[in-house]
């Protein structure tokens, strides 16, 4: 392996570039060549297209280079914001408007230099609506008069002149030393230009085909090492694992479903049957369960769990949270225990005596079923013959997790649900190693929920004297708020004073209780089963309640602050309701006017189709950090957008599995290795979370 990658001893040396350049480089993440070589510009200027203002024709698409000469931000007749800016290039004025982005007043200034992408419009002059634009640093402020000019990220120090230097010098040093990573049989397939080629055309190209040709290999190139880091990780493990041996008892199994009082959908049916095929065959299962809220995923799961506990395994439900863990084992542990299953609950809460009973019967395996939290993991927490797990709320847990409960069992099969459908691009991304189950049917009778956005306080009155009457016809309702407490940094309505409020000032007849995540475990499982009996009218909640509570008498569905909320998280919160046949509602609290808050909510009111809202969710927040568990941030992936780029993560899925089991799951290119490891070791902690 050569040293252009080697993070160790590959240090900027070159001749011409003195040690305080080198310095500066360090400062903006520049440490080594590779890293140097990995700072691909952020756009082109392509001359061959550029237009001056005069020549400019309507609806053709257009590049203008010019200065700005006015600024402002201005409200339309419908109050909506909208930023004007008029740019001139001394052969004209061009306007450009941009719609719902009121940020950019803080972006482009007076005399600021700048390009413009759009479509031309001519309405009383020359305009653009909502163009692409990239604004030129006095660095970078020199006219091309042939060819591409290159626009790197600039800050602090650096100039564009340095980073030109510093590239085309390590361009002319190294490029012989630039080692092929992906495979060759890969590249012919796709049509990839070779990895020298990518990087002196993406740093130095003579046309826009060669930035185009270049960024094609390095996407495919970042996203295959992606899949690459995750799918060799996770296939040596499930390669690696024990056979095991299923009888096809199904009693139990029949009895319960005759016990929960409704039939199963095809839907349903189907992916069951997926799990038993692979259970049958002594195959380990390894599959992601997805469906939209009130699909019915958790039946799915507890059947596969009690047809291996009729098979003489034990199972395991893993919740993130206690709260979570503590309603799943309220809404199964009755109607099992009925069956004669037994079923325990293991969390952090659970402590002395009543720990140590349940850990010793775990180990002799008089509990059939354990459902819990990250408790389950502890190395006292031993297990007779554990045979299936399920996940719920995957991506709140981290691979090592995941590997440490799968190790205490004899057959580490696995199912992971996930609480919000997950858009197939990024499932394939996050979860590579993964057979996708999906459920897509709700039960019959359902009716969709109706959502509304309150946007006043005459709005918010209307809605309860709404929930008065429903009260009156013996249905029950959720209030949600994001805080427990008042605070006073945030000017949000917290559960203890929304309750008060609400029972001392509007309910002073009904029932009202609260629930959140403070309180003990007693206390939570007394409300909880309270409220599921009929004998709450309002349950007062934080988002405890987002995931596990099934009350099918339980219509309406109140989010205050809504805008505080993410739109999976606000479309997990509607899904506590619509449970039974009767009309259900949603309705969103929220008084704010950013462009944001309007977008999502916006989103809500018009679809409940879970895997729509996932997909504008993802256009939303981008795709967020691939490794962990943030809810936006910016992506790892610079050159996938993986909102778009579906064929592509496809394609290196497939060339990843394929390279794989042609070696054995050995990565034998070291190269190859090197630079996953150099790109994705650090977030492996993440993963492990």
């Amino acid at each position: 392996m050569g040293d252009i990658f080697d993070i160790k001893t590959s240090e900027i040396k070159i001749k011409g570039l003195g040690e305080k350049s080198i310095q500066k480089l360090k400062k903006i993440g520049i440490n080594t060549v590779g890293d140097l070589f990995y700072f691909f510009p952020r756009d082109y200027e392509d001359a061959s297209i550029m237009r001056k203002i005069s020549e400019c024709r309507e609806e053709e698409f257009t590049v203008i280079r010019g200065r700005v000469i006015k600024a402002e931000l201005l409200r339309a007749k419908n109050r909506l914001s909208y930023f004007k800016c008029l740019i001139t290039d001394e052969t004209g004025i061009i306007e450009a408007i941009w719609f719902k982005m009121p940020y950019l007043k803080n972006t482009i200034k007076i005399d600021d230099e700048i390009i413009l992408k759009g479509k031309i419009k001519r309405e009383y002059g020359i305009k653009m609506v909502n163009p692409g634009f990239i604004k030129i640093k006095p660095e970078e402020n020199e006219n091309i008069e042939n060819g591409i000019g290159v626009i790197y990220s600039l800050s602090g120090e650096i100039t564009k002149k340095l980073i030109v230097a510093a590239v085309f010098a390590m361009l002319n040093k190294y490029e012989n030393d630039i080692k092929e990573i992906i495979p060759q049989f890969i590249k012919e397939k796709y049509g990839f230009i070779s990895r020298k080629d990518a990087f002196k055309k993406i740093h130095n190209p003579k046309s826009m085909e060669d930035v185009k040709s270049a960024k094609k290999y390095f996407a495919f190139e970042e996203i295959f090492l992606l899949e690459l880091f995750i799918i060799s990780k996770r296939g040596k493990n499930i390669q690696e694992e024990k056979i095991y041996e299923v009888e096809g008892k199904k009693e139990l199994v029949k009895k319960f479903i005759s016990e929960i009082g409704f039939v199963l959908t095809n839907a349903q049916k189907k992916v069951i049957k997926e799990i038993y095929n692979e259970l049958n065959s002594g195959k380990i299962v390894n599959r992601l369960i997805q469906g939209d809220v009130g699909s019915g995923k958790t039946i799915v799961a507890i059947i596969i769990l009690l047809y291996m506990v009729e098979n003489g395994y034990q199972g395991v439900f893993m919740a993130p949270t206690e709260i979570l863990a503590e309603q799943h084992y309220i809404s199964m542990v009755d109607v099992l225990n009925a069956i004669g299953i037994k079923v325990e609950i293991l969390t952090g809460s659970i402590k002395g005596i009543k720990k140590e009973r349940v850990l010793a019967e775990i180990e002799q395996g008089l509990i059939d079923i354990v459902v819990g939290t990250h408790a389950l993991i502890e190395e006292s927490v031993k297990f007779k013959n554990l045979g299936f797990i399920v996940i719920d709320e995957q991506h709140r847990f981290g691979v090592k997790q995941r590997q440490r409960i799968r190790d205490k069992g004899v057959a580490a099969n696995l199912a992971v649900m996930s609480a919000t459908p997950i858009p197939r691009s990024l499932a394939l991304t996050i979860y590579g190693d993964l057979d996708v189950s999906i459920i897509d049917e709700l039960p019959p009778g359902r009716k969709e929920i109706k959502t509304k956005w309150l946007k006043t306080e005459n709005e918010f009155m209307k809605m309860i004297k709404f929930i008065k009457k429903k009260i009156c016809e013996g249905k029950q309702v959720y209030f949600v708020t994001p805080l427990i407490e008042e605070s006073e940094k945030m000017e949000l309505t917290s559960a203890q004073e929304l309750y008060e409020k609400l029972e001392y000032n509007y309910f002073k007849e009904e029932k009202c209780a609260i629930l959140h995540g403070r309180m003990s475990w007693s206390e939570k499982e007394e409300i909880m089963r309270a409220f599921k009996k009929g004998k709450i009218d309002i349950l007062v909640s934080t988002t405890v309640i987002e995931v596990g509570v099934n009350v099918p008498n339980a219509v309406i569905m109140v989010i205050m602050n809504s805008e505080r909320f993410g739109l999976a998280q606000l479309h997990q919160l509607r899904g506590r309701v619509g449970r039974g046949s009767d009309e259900s509602y949603c309705f969103m609290v929220s008084y704010a006017k950013g462009d944001e808050t309007i977008a999502r909510l916006k989103v809500m009111e018009a679809t409940t189709d879970g895997f729509k809202i996932a997909e504008e969710d993802l256009k939303l927040r981008k795709s967020g950090e691939i490794f962990g568990t943030k809810q936006s941030g910016i992506s790892d992936l610079k050159m996938v957008d993986i909102t778009r780029d579906l064929k592509i993560i496809k394609a290196a899925k497939e060339s990843v599995e394929k390279y794989l089991e042609e070696n054995d799951w050995d990565i034998k290119n070291k190269d190859l290795e090197y630079e996953m490891l150099r790109r994705y070791q650090k977030k492996e902690d993440k993963l492990g979370g």
